[in-house]
Order: structure tokens, then sequence, then C-alpha cells
């Protein structure tokens, strides 16, 4: 039995995988974002910000306001659209510390440290993974590449040569 991975794996070779610096600073512009949500006064601000996270990849396109400003796009896999299940899954470790903090009195700590163990696994995943993907593409079967159109507007990542 293959894995749905493998099976697609030819189409998506010719798509250009996203530069990993591009990636970082995507995601970076995105908990910026959260953040900035986060300071929303009340409970609103952190549902928010926690809102932004987890569903980000699922607005029109797989682009969340990071991938737009570094050009990149999610695309799954299996070749249908991103929607907020698959965002959901994909974002989830990421979002997962900013859920701990929540917890009364503890949850500064887990936050922080569980939080810093995500980033470390992520980031080794996103940059040792021969397809470019973290741990949340893998849960996802998501893909992250970069967004570029072509001259009759159709992305270069959708275009099969």
């Amino acid at each position: 039995m293959s894995l749905p991975w493998e099976e697609q794996r030819e189409f998506f070779r010719d798509a250009r995988r996203a530069r990993y610096l591009a990636r970082l600073v995507g995601k970076a512009a995105d908990l910026i974002a959260a953040m900035s949500l986060w300071h929303i006064p009340g409970a609103a601000g952190v549902f928010a910000a926690i809102f932004y996270l987890l569903m980000c990849d699922g607005f029109p396109g797989g682009r969340s306001f990071g991938k737009w400003l570094t050009g990149l796009k999610v695309v799954r896999i299996d070749r249908d659209g991103m929607d907020f299940t698959a965002s959901l899954m994909r974002n989830l470790p990421v979002a997962a510390p900013f859920l701990l903090y929540l917890f009364p009195v503890i949850g500064p700590f887990l936050a922080y440290t569980v939080g810093i163990a995500i980033l470390l696994i992520e980031t080794y995943l996103g940059f040792y993974d021969p397809d470019g993907q973290r741990g949340g593409d893998t849960f996802a079967e998501t893909l992250v590449v970069e967004y570029r159109q072509g001259s009759d507007g159709v992305p270069l990542s959708d275009r099969r040569a």
C-alpha cells in the first residue's frame, strides 16, 4: 500500500518548493499578526489570535498574510483546494503554545517550554525533510510552494509541464 504523498510526488516534482528563509519570514509575519490580535482587550483578542493561527492557511488560495507577503502558497498533495480543516491540522503544532498559555498559573511555563520544543522540532523537520515538509505539513498532507503567476494568470505551482 502506497501513501497518498508517494502517489502524488510525480505531480509536484515540477513545483518550485518554498525556500526555507521565505518560510521562516512568512511564519514570523503570521506570528506577529497573531500577537497583534492577542493584544485586543478581553477574551476576544485571545480567541482572534488563536483562530488566526489555526485557520490562516485556509483563506482563499491557501495564503495567509505571511505567505502573501513572501510569495508562498500552501497546496494539498491531493490537489484539492486548501480548506479550514487542512489549515487546522497543519497549524495545530504552531498554535499549541498559545493554547497552553491559557492554563492558569502553569500556562506560561508550559507555553514557553513546549513552544521551544515544538519550534526546534518543526524547524528541524522543515529544514531536513527532502520535500520541505514540517510536522504540520505531514499531518495535513500539504506542501508549501512558491506562488508565481504566468502571463496567462495561472499560478505556476498549479501548472503541469
